[in-house]
């Protein structure tokens, strides 16, 4: 499960072309009349105050302009690997863990957003038609020398700064990309010149796509509408290389992708969540996610899939299994995450513990709005079945040390 997490951003873009002498600005077909807004956009500020100056002067489409998740989907691909314009929110996300050929362990993020403005085709032939922003981040965990490194790009999307196909997986923000290949392989590059840090992959899946919820409706509420079309590949055999400064690492391994779209997927009083995905030795996975309301209660919509070596997947409910926080983890300016977990499925006879493979592994975003999020390899030790369970994975925290966007729950 992944989020656009907000609509901030701090990535400095040129502006559209406007006559700051005239009364009127086209802004992704939509004309503005107030000075103000030239004005805003002649000192090139931020594109989160763009933005924000965007919403105050002229509100982004409301929510029941847009689509909503209600009923399940009908999926078909290649054309449902691409983007729905049609839904104000949707994410690609990869993750994985990895191993260079001395088994020195890594783990990685890659994740592109959209996130809308205008629920209507842009009419506008204009190169600076904005309908889109697009957001991106990137970390590696780097095990055994203890560093973390993170990354974030943002853009409007205009002079096709980024782009997503419609027809198939073909995503790009700048330089960093993602898209299916004809033989169905990810191929997928981000690098950070300035951290000097990025990743060069493939993955190719090895189980048919896992559809969660009823048929890929993932509800997140008990509010109809409160929900994302949420579909997985659990299992992805990947390689290719990491660049940390001047190393070029060949590495190999298991990824995870996620691929979800929604309009509203949150409730009001919904404060964040804890989501977990787990790839077994024994060839199996588990995905669960614990909705987080006031006081730490689990919300009754948290849930989950079970997918197994072979055959169909089960379907797991907030009552199905139990995550339980061990630790705790203080960030060295105060706020505080959970650190370790005991996670319990009785009707799988599954129990075991979740360890992070890295304590610090917190993305501090300034680009897109000083959101916080964790997001970080872990490691599975357990039993199923009074049986050794062992496998690899990743969390991920929201809502502890910066509050969920409210994008999420318009």
């Amino acid at each position: 499960m992944k989020n656009a997490l907000g609509l901030g951003g701090a990535g400095s873009m040129s502006p559209p072309a406007f006559d700051p002498q005239r009364s009127t600005f086209r802004l992704g077909g939509m004309c503005q009349s107030r000075p103000t807004l030239a004005k805003i956009l002649r000192t090139l500020l931020p594109v989160s105050h763009l933005l924000s100056a965007i919403s105050f002067l002229c509100p982004v489409a409301g929510a029941a302009e847009w689509q909503r998740a209600l009923t399940p989907w009908s999926w078909s691909f290649p054309r449902d690997y691409g983007a729905h314009p049609e839904f104000k929110t949707e994410w690609w996300y990869l993750t994985g863990n990895l191993d260079d050929d001395r088994g020195n362990p890594y783990g990685y993020e890659l994740t592109f957003f959209r996130h809308g403005l205008q629920s209507e085709v842009n009419s506008s032939k204009s190169a600076w038609a904005v309908r889109d922003v697009y957001f991106a981040h990137l970390a590696v965990t780097d095990v055994r020398s203890g560093k973390f490194l993170f990354s974030e790009k943002i853009s409007r999307g205009a002079l096709r700064e980024a782009e997503c196909s419609t027809k198939d997986m073909d995503v790009h923000l700048g330089n960093w990309t993602l898209r299916r290949n004809s033989d169905s392989r990810f191929l997928f590059q981000a690098f950070d010149s300035d951290q000097k840090f990025g990743l060069d992959l493939s993955a190719t899946p090895l189980k048919p796509f896992v559809f969660h919820g009823e048929k890929g409706l993932s509800r997140k509420s008990s509010t109809p509408g409160n929900a994302s079309y949420y579909t997985s590949s659990t299992r992805m055999e990947t390689s290719g290389q990491l660049k940390l400064a001047e190393r070029t690492v060949p590495v190999h391994g298991l990824s995870w992708f996620d691929h979800e779209f929604s309009t509203s997927a949150l409730g009001q009083d919904q404060e964040g969540w804890d989501w977990f995905c787990l790839q077994f030795d024994s060839g199996e996975e588990l995905m669960l996610y614990r909705m987080r309301n006031p006081g730490n209660r689990t919300d009754s919509s948290s849930s989950g899939t079970w997918v197994p070596a072979k055959g169909s997947t089960t379907s797991l409910q907030s009552a199905d299994f139990t995550v339980r926080a061990l630790e705790e983890w203080k960030t060295p300016d105060g706020p505080v995450y959970p650190s370790g977990w005991k996670i319990t499925v009785p009707s799988l006879h599954l129990e075991g513990e979740v360890q992070p493979l890295h304590l610090n592994q917190e993305l501090r975003l300034k680009r897109t709005g000083n959101i916080r999020y964790w997001e970080g390899a872990c490691r599975f030790v357990g039993t199923r079945n009074g049986k050794p369970l062992s496998g690899r994975g990743y969390t991920e925290l929201t809502g502890y040390a910066s509050p969920i966007g409210q994008g999420m729950k318009e």
